[in-house]
C-alpha cells in the first residue's frame, strides 16, 4: 500500500478508471475500490474459514461469516493506512483526489510534489506506522480475549498488519519505504529527482530479490519451494519492477520539465474572422509562416481555433467555399494558457483540461499563438 504521485502525462480522465467502484468520500477525498477486491476477498475468506473450521468445528457454517468479517476488518485497516497518507498530505496543503482500496496496489492519489524532503518523509512514513499501530492494537486485543474465534481473528489481523507495515517500509519504489528513501537522498543531495532515481533502482533490486526468493529458500534454508511460492514471487516481483520502472521514467520526465516553455513551443498564429474561407486562411498562414489559425468574433476577441487536422479534412477544391467558422472549435475557459507558463504549469493545464490545442495569451491578454499538445509530446521525446 503506497501513496502515488500524480504521473506527469498530458491528459488524465477526471473520473475513476474502469473496474473501480466509487464508495463515497472521506474527508472530501473520493473513496474507490477495485472490483478485484471481491474475488480476492472470497479467496481470503475461504482460506481463513478453513483455519477457523479446524480449530472451532462447532461453528459450522458460521465460520464463513466470521471469516468474511475478518476480511472486512483487514480492508478497514488498509483504509486506515491510506487515510493516514491522505491526512498528512492535506496537513501540508497538498491536494488528495482519491483513496483506492484493494488487497494489491492500494493507493492514495496525491496531486503535485512535496515541497521539502521532510514533507515527503512524513507523508510516506505515516502509512506503514499506521499499519503497525493497528497491528499492535489487534495483538493487544487478542491477548485480552486469549481464546475463541475472536482471539484467532485478532491475532491474524495483527499479523497481517505487521506484514503490511514492514513490507511497505522496504526502501524501494513503489513502496512507501521507497518514498522515505527518496526523502533521505533528496535531503543529502538537494535534488529531488536524484532521490527518485536512487529509490527506483532500489525498488528494482528488491523486485529481483523477490523473484529469487524461492530459490534462496531452497539453497539457504533447505526448504523445497512450491508452485504457489513461485507464483507469488512472480506476481509481487512483477508489481515491484513495473512500479519502480514507472517511477524511474517519471523522474527522467520531470528532469525535462524546466526546459519546457510555452513561449518557445507555441506556434505562431494568424487571426481571421469566422467568415474567412479556409483557402484564404491557409494562404495567409503560409505567407506569414504561421502554424495555427485563431478565429475572432465580431468584437475582435478570440473565440475559436482551427486545428491542422480540421483543415486537412476539407478537400482542396472545397476550401474556397468552406469558412473557418465551420471547421473551428470553440475555445473553452480551460483551453487558454499563458505565454510565460513552463513545465509543471503546462502539464497541469493539459491534465485538467485535455485538448489538442490551446490559445496562448501574452501578459496583456493579447493573442501570442497556439500551443499544440502534439508539440509538447514531441518536446518530451526529443529532449
Amino acid at each position: 500500500m503506497s501513496e502515488s504521485h500524480d504521473p506527469q502525462s498530458p491528459a488524465q480522465p477526471a473520473g475513476p478508471p474502469p473496474g473501480t467502484w466509487v464508495l463515497g468520500r472521506v474527508k472530501g477525498v473520493r473513496l474507490t475500490m477495485r472490483v478485484t477486491w471481491l474475488p480476492v476477498a472470497v479467496l481470503l475468506a475461504l482460506g481463513f474459514s478453513t483455519v477457523i473450521g479446524e480449530q472451532f468445528p462447532e461453528l459450522g457454517s458460521w465460520r464463513y461469516v466470521a471469516s468474511f468479517a475478518f476480511v472486512v476488518a483487514f480492508t478497514v485497516s488498509i483504509l486506515i493506512h491510506e487515510l493516514a497518507h491522505a491526512l498528512v498530505a492535506m496537513r501540508y496543503d497538498i491536494p488528495v483526489t482519491e483513496i483506492n482500496l484493494g488487497f494489491f496496489a492500494a493507493g492514495t492519489h496525491i496531486e503535485g510534489e512535496r515541497k521539502t524532503p521532510f514533507e515527503e518523509f512524513a507523508i510516506s512514513i505515516v502509512g506503514p506506522l499506521a499499519s503497525l499501530v493497528v497491528g499492535g492494537l489487534a495483538y493487544l486485543g487478542s491477548r485480552a480475549i486469549d481464546e475463541g474465534v475472536g482471539y484467532v481473528a485478532l491475532f491474524e489481523l495483527a499479523l497481517a498488519n505487521l506484514i503490511v507495515g514492514v513490507t511497505n517500509l522496504l526502501p524501494g519504489l513503489p513502496l512507501d519505504g521507497g518514498w522515505v528513501l527518496r526523502a533521505f537522498v533528496w535531503k543529502l543531495t538537494g535534488n529531488m529527482h536524484t532521490g527518485t532515481i536512487a529509490a527506483a533502482w532500489a525498488g528494482r533490486l528488491i523486485a529481483i530479490s523477490v523473484l529469487a526468493a524461492p530459490v534462496v529458500l531452497e539453497e539457504v534454508f533447505d526448504r523445497q519451494p512450491t508452485l504457489i511460492d513461485f507464483v507469488i514471487a512472480l506476481l509481487v516481483g512483477f508489481f515491484l519492477w513495473m512500479g519502480s520502472t514507472a517511477s524511474l521514467m517519471q523522474a527522467r520526465l520531470r528532469r525535462k520539465l524546466p526546459a519546457l516553455q510555452v513561449r518557445t513551443l507555441a506556434r505562431r498564429a494568424i487571426a481571421v474572422h469566422a467568415g474567412t474561407p479556409v483557402s484564404e486562411a491557409v494562404r495567409l498562414a503560409s505567407e506569414q509562416r504561421a502554424g495555427a489559425v485563431v478565429v475572432m468574433d465580431g468584437e475582435g476577441r478570440p473565440h475559436a481555433l482551427v486545428s491542422e487536422s480540421a483543415v486537412n479534412a476539407v478537400a482542396p477544391n472545397q476550401r474556397p467555399w468552406t469558412t473557418v467558422g465551420e471547421v473551428s472549435t470553440r475555445i473553452a475557459a480551460g483551453h487558454i494558457i499563458g505565454v510565460n507558463d513552463t513545465g509543471e504549469e503546462i502539464l497541469t493545464t493539459l491534465r485538467k483540461n485535455p485538448a489538442t490545442e490551446y490559445l496562448v495569451l501574452d501578459p496583456n491578454g493579447q493573442v501570442y499563438g497556439v500551443l499544440a499538445t502534439a508539440d509538447v509530446e514531441a518536446a518530451f521525446r526529443t529532449r
